[in-house]
């Protein structure tokens, strides 16, 4: 929820006002270039073409009166395997928002195994958990990381966990792991 419980309609009303106007930017903008859609709660998805067109958008979203985007609230990925959203392997998510004008923008672009993705945490400092998290859960390698490396899984796990072909019921179990007996109480 973006807003405190105390919060007056008139604040709501102001944020939707904004947001709406926001849309209707993004859609002047970039609807005859990049893929313009809105969710369930109307806020904007933007699908931009590669990586130099994200910092092109985010560059501008940050800049412009009317979004003023400050804050990185999410990145994640898909597994895009069956190709519903594209023709590339995954789907990189950028949820961004403004923390002074609450408006939030979603920012997706499509990108295979092959391919590298490029570090915003340079840009946004709550990325360099963020991408590192999708790296340990996708394999998706953000160029420029100042530290890339596992952030959930043991640094001996080998694969991807959220990968659509790694198989739900496969477990690594590790011969030096130390084996712990939980119904007795610990030696002090």
């Amino acid at each position: 929820m973006r807003f405190a419980m105390g919060s007056s309609i008139d604040q709501r009303a102001t944020y939707l006002q904004l947001q709406k106007a926001a849309n209707q930017k993004l859609q002047d903008l970039y609807a005859k270039d990049l893929h313009f859609e809105l969710d369930k709660i109307n806020e904007p998805i933007l699908w931009v073409k590669n990586m130099p067109n994200l910092f092109a958008v985010i560059c501008y979203l940050q800049t412009d009166e009317i979004f003023k985007i400050n804050y990185l609230s999410d990145l994640t990925a898909y597994d895009n395997i069956d190709h519903i959203d594209g023709d590339k392997r995954f789907v990189l998510v950028y949820q961004l928002l403004s923390l002074e004008t609450k408006v939030s923008v979603r920012l997706k672009l499509l990108i295979d195994d092959s391919e590298d993705a490029k570090t915003i945490s340079h840009i946004f400092p709550a990325a360099n958990w963020l991408e590192r998290e999708v790296f340990d859960m996708y394999g998706i390698v953000f160029r420029g990381h100042p530290d890339l490396r596992r952030i959930m899984m043991d640094e001996r796990f080998i694969g991807h966990p959220q990968r659509k072909e790694y198989d739900i019921k496969q477990r690594m179990p590790f011969a030096d792991n130390m084996k712990t007996n939980l119904d007795r109480n610990p030696v002090p």
